[in-house]
């Protein structure tokens, strides 16, 4: 795969391809709908779909690399089910600009795809999303040990439950295996969540960043990026963090 990095602007990339290598559903879907406010939906105006973010500070976000495009972007939190598949956006007052130039991203396979952006201010409350929100901290010494309990929040597809269909749905599952900074998993996800954060369900700190399928109901394990192995994505979150810190 061609590795792509820059500071760009989020934007959501949904192509048929792109679904497809992401069913991962590890043998029944156990997803259930959520409403974790720290986790939000990333739009493109006139797209039906987009990805996961979720807050690590009050302005700091975190996603999946193949998510980003050189183009503007809404971030949503406070979602509600899906009616009859399709989603439904929230109020305004949950509704979030990202602020383009500030997105720190790599696209280059399982193991090294993330992206670290900044979210603006909310234009009718003047809050910024992690300060009206909530955000998780993360764990950037983490290390991955088989069978750890894990959990993935997310807006996948779910053509069973159209409820959930884009919604914000809930599993948990555990590790399966590391190398390096690949981090693979058995938690049942769609399109739609990549860039969810992935939670030590022990510490309830983010340890990675879900972003490619590999369940396929039939064995197999889902792909991701661990933070602690991945220097560079550490010293992004870090530097997003410092910012926060000298600016907000």
């Amino acid at each position: 795969m061609m590795k792509i990095i820059g500071i760009l602007a989020f934007s959501i990339f949904i192509s048929a391809p792109s679904f497809a290598s992401q069913k991962s559903i590890c043998g029944i879907d156990d997803r259930v709908l959520s409403f974790t406010k720290e986790v939000g939906r990333v739009m493109k105006p006139g797209e039906v779909a987009g990805c996961t973010i979720t807050m690590i500070g009050k302005s700091c976000a975190i996603s999946a690399g193949h998510c980003v495009e050189p183009t503007f972007f809404q971030a949503q939190f406070n979602t509600a089910p899906s009616v009859g598949g399709r989603i439904v956006v929230p109020g305004v007052k949950d509704l979030y600009p990202v602020e383009q130039n500030s997105a720190v991203f790599v696209d280059d396979g399982v193991g090294n795809d993330y992206a670290v952006v900044r979210i603006g201010a909310n234009a009718v409350t003047g809050l910024l999303p992690g300060d009206a929100q909530g955000y998780y901290d993360v764990d950037l010494d983490y290390v991955a040990t088989p069978g750890a309990e894990i959990s993935i929040t997310g807006y996948g597809a779910d053509h069973g439950d159209l409820s959930g269909h884009f919604a914000q749905q809930f599993h948990t599952g555990v590790i399966n295996s590391s190398r390096g900074s690949e981090l693979y998993h058995e938690v049942d996800t769609m399109g739609g969540n990549s860039g969810s954060s992935i939670i030590d369900v022990k510490t309830g700190k983010i340890i990675g960043i879900h972003t490619h399928g590999g369940c396929y109901r039939n064995g197999g394990a889902n792909g991701s990026t661990l933070i602690s192995a991945r220097p560079e994505l550490r010293d992004a979150i870090q530097s997003c963090l410092n910012w926060e810190t000298e600016n907000l």
